[in-house]
């Protein structure tokens, strides 16, 4: 019999390729499996390059959603903008022009690369969750969530209430310095802090499995071993 199709989200990467690499082989995703990547795959950690990478590759081995994370937002308006290239390498783009050449400017950047970031989506939904990078405006339809909810709004009391279609949401962007997900029922964000020593987390959206693996790549449960 065969294996029923799993929908597994990933939080926030940040250019923590080995963490990424680790909950892959965790998962081992199959091509009837679809992988939601929430946004934020680049900056801050040292190897965005290799990041985008895995997830071009990961397209050969099943379903892949990548969602525009504000770090991604800001690359692509660096493209066009003096200004806005000086605030995204303040804000981690730094590291990530040093993942393609060390004190490389952005056009070392290759054009697949960007055609990958712009081919993001805004948000995903199935018949019983939503996706977003950051939240939602609760009392309106995904087609007209204002892009700062979507990808700038922190999670922070007092939480917005269930969105008005009555699925599940899964996030990101707001980071769990516990290094647990925050779980409000109808609302998960599973940002867990992988560039700041905590953990890339996956989370099967069905079932509530999840997977997590620091950004030097070592399974939580190989911690958990120890402790």
């Amino acid at each position: 019999m065969a294996a029923s199709p799993r929908t597994i989200a990933i939080g926030d990467i940040h250019g923590c390729v080995h963490a990424l690499d680790t909950i892959l082989a965790e998962i081992q995703p199959k091509r009837y499996d679809t992988i939601v990547c929430l946004g934020d795959f680049i900056d801050q950690g040292r190897d965005s390059r290799d990041v985008i990478d895995r997830l071009m590759q990961l397209h050969d081995k099943c379903r892949v959603v990548t969602i525009l994370g504000n770090h991604e937002e800001m690359l692509l308006e660096a493209l066009d903008s003096k200004h806005a290239l000086e605030s995204w390498i303040i804000a981690g783009g730094f590291a990530t022009l040093n993942s393609y050449r060390f004190g490389g400017s952005v056009d070392v950047i290759p054009a697949d690369h960007i055609d990958f970031i712009r081919g993001c989506r805004d948000y995903f939904e199935t018949n019983t969750h939503i996706f977003t990078h950051a939240g939602y405006d609760a009392e309106l339809p995904l087609e007209e969530q204002p892009e700062y909810c979507l990808r700038w709004a922190l999670l922070e009391e007092p939480y917005p209430p269930p969105h008005i279609s009555g699925k599940k949401a899964v996030v990101g962007h707001t980071e769990q310095a516990s290094g647990d997900p925050l779980d409000l029922g109808y609302l998960i964000c599973i940002d867990t802090a992988c560039w700041r020593h905590g953990w890339l987390t996956a989370l099967e959206v069905n079932t509530g499995e999840i997977w997590q693996a620091s950004r030097f790549g070592v399974p939580q449960r190989e911690f958990a071993g120890v402790m």
